[in-house]
């Protein structure tokens, strides 16, 4: 199986067992829509859950030091940024559950 290969029968029921995999479902499908991810929202629960799968117990405010490859902090934004496009993330969100993204259509 390829890298950009997602199994078709992950799930929003599936987001608890691995928030990083259902965040990067969801980008994977904006990939393919021609859309470019914009902000990545978390619940809650989903916040915890993000941060436990890399070891830390909370979510950290600021520039923690982290010992993790795909979550950076942007000292400009001020926010903590995910993968290679650096894509803000925002925790913690009342207005959802699960995970949700925000989008922009690829500017030519």
């Amino acid at each position: 199986m390829g890298k950009d290969y997602i199994d078709p029968n992950w799930t929003i029921h599936n987001d608890r067992q691995s928030v990083t995999v259902g965040i990067n479902t969801r980008l994977w499908l904006c990939r393919k829509q021609g859309v470019v991810p914009t902000l990545i929202r978390l619940g809650k629960e989903h916040s915890r859950l993000f941060w436990l799968e890399r070891g830390v117990p909370f979510i950290p405010s600021g520039s923690t030091p982290l010992i993790s490859g795909d979550v950076s902090w942007d000292g400009e934004k001020r926010c903590w940024c995910y993968g290679s496009l650096r894509t803000p993330m925002r925790f913690n969100d009342s207005k959802i559950y699960g995970i949700a993204l925000e989008t922009r259509l690829k500017s030519r």
